[in-house]
């Protein structure tokens, strides 16, 4: 029998034969010399070539890492910084505005995931925040202490970016050096929800200019030119703003002889219609029908003025008067939309007290009481002192609050009346941290030094906020 070998199979069949050894040739001692010399020349040159290699991979890849940059997840938070503005509005600011739970505020469950889909919104939301936010309270001096890489200059930069961003946004603004011209936006909810937080800014604001006026005329103006569509989003958009709208009429001085129109000068009595849930209702006075005679007041009292000024008799002609006996009517009948006992209840009648209040105040001026202050008024100024002393300090309808107090006082004739108001101001201004308290304050501080003079000046506090130069939102 013949066998095989194992050395020729392999190199015949192509394969290395593990175990055994290679078909080897016979060479001389200096063959071999010289080969071992060759090869070592060859592993070395090889080597080098490897480390040469080795090193450009390295250095190639090097700059790649230090080159790739991940994006943002959100448009607007990049710093440090943002991401504190951002928590502050969500775990403080966004449950201050309504009367509405933490877990319900619409600034939370509205807004803020829009703000993920609209850049622009994103940055007034953290614009907002970030100008609430007073570094030297507890609460700031905190916050800085828990970002020891954090300072005042750095945040308020960066405050007013987020400010300049938004503005590009809602300007219809290339927000890069690009010059190709941007159309202009339509008036989406983000939209709106930007004018918004515009209109909340300028609470912060320590000499108020009537800037916020811009905001809520420009509103009003987009809806007529370009309704927007409806939806949850734009039914809470269109109460902020309709509160808000109404309840500027508290300050607003028309100047010029200027009778300004809130509502159609046609007498319509009747509430709205629409049957609401109480959950639908975020703020006072909108959906429920009670700002309606917030408006007529405002009316009669813009015309008592334009009497005043102008020395006709009697101020308060017979059909104003019996305008004003229908509104008084109507406030005495209002109810709120919610049901009686709801933890809301104190806020739905402390706001019928301040309307009771408002229009006692606007049909009665100094010249036609003879400064002999009516029981009716000093019994409804300690009813609405009453109200307002049922408030606890984190009560959510401390965010309605400013204007009842404000106006009530503004009818405090008696000095012992005046302190529970202060106090119940402070108490909006430790829950809302907004520094429109210290101006109502102040206001209000003005019109009672008048009374005490018996000024008939006493009985325009638009005019006395005018001349003082601080048009704010009592809000």
């Amino acid at each position: 029998m013949l066998m095989s070998v194992p050395g020729l199979n392999c190199e015949k069949n192509s394969v290395t034969c593990e175990g055994y050894p290679e078909k080897t040739i016979w060479k001389s001692g200096k063959e071999k010399a010289e080969e071992g010399r060759g090869k070592s020349q060859i592993r070395q040159q090889g080597l080098d070539e490897l480390i040469s290699s080795t090193a450009r991979l390295r250095r190639a890849g090097s700059l790649t890492l230090s080159s790739i940059q991940l994006p943002f997840l959100i448009n607007g938070l990049e710093t440090e910084g943002d991401r504190v503005f951002l928590h502050h509005y969500i775990s403080r600011l966004s449950i201050i505005f309504t009367l509405e739970g933490e877990h319900d505020s619409a600034f939370r469950n509205i807004l803020l995931p829009m703000a993920q889909q609209h850049s622009g919104l994103m940055h007034s939301i953290l614009a907002l925040s970030s100008k609430h936010i007073d570094y030297t309270s507890p609460y700031g001096r905190q916050v800085l202490a828990e970002h020891p890489s954090l300072d005042i200059e750095t945040l308020e930069k960066r405050s007013q970016f987020h400010q300049t961003e938004a503005m590009k946004e809602l300007l219809g603004q290339p927000t890069d050096s690009a010059v190709t011209p941007v159309a202009p936006k339509a008036p989406t909810p983000a939209i709106y929800a930007q004018m918004i937080c515009l209109v909340l800014q300028t609470l912060s604001d320590p000499n108020p200019n009537g800037q916020h006026r811009v905001h809520l005329d420009h509103y009003q103006r987009l809806i007529q030119e370009n309704p927007p569509e409806q939806g949850e989003s734009m039914k809470f958009i269109h109460e902020f703003f309709q509160y808000h709208i109404h309840a500027d009429q508290l300050i607003f001085f028309p100047k010029d002889g200027l009778q300004t129109q809130y509502i159609s000068p046609a007498d319509e009595w009747n509430l709205p219609s629409t049957v609401l849930q109480p959950s639908a209702v975020r703020l006072l006075g909108v959906f429920d029908g009670l700002f309606l005679y917030m408006s007529k007041i405002t009316n009669i009292r813009n015309k008592i003025r334009y009497n005043l000024e102008h020395r006709i008799d009697p101020v308060l002609d017979y059909s104003n008067l019996h305008a004003a006996a229908e509104i008084d009517a109507g406030i005495r009948e209002w109810t709120p939309a919610w049901p009686p006992g709801d933890p809301r209840d104190n806020a739905g009648l402390l706001y019928r007290q301040m309307m009771w209040i408002y229009l006692w105040r606007s049909v009665f001026p100094p010249q036609t009481t003879n400064w002999k202050v009516d029981p009716k008024i000093t019994s409804a100024v300690n009813d609405g002192i009453a109200l307002l002393s049922r408030f606890g300090p984190r009560d959510p309808s401390q965010t309605l609050i400013l204007a009842p107090a404000f106006v009530i006082g503004c009818a405090a004739f008696e000095v012992e009346q005046r302190e529970p108001i202060r106090q119940a101001i402070k108490a909006v201004k430790a829950y809302m941290e907004y520094k429109n308290t210290d101006t109502a304050l102040e206001v209000l501080e003005e019109v009672w030094r008048l009374m005490d003079a018996k000024d008939e000046r006493s009985w325009d506090w638009q005019a006395i906020a005018s001349r003082m130069q601080m048009d704010f939102l009592a809000t």
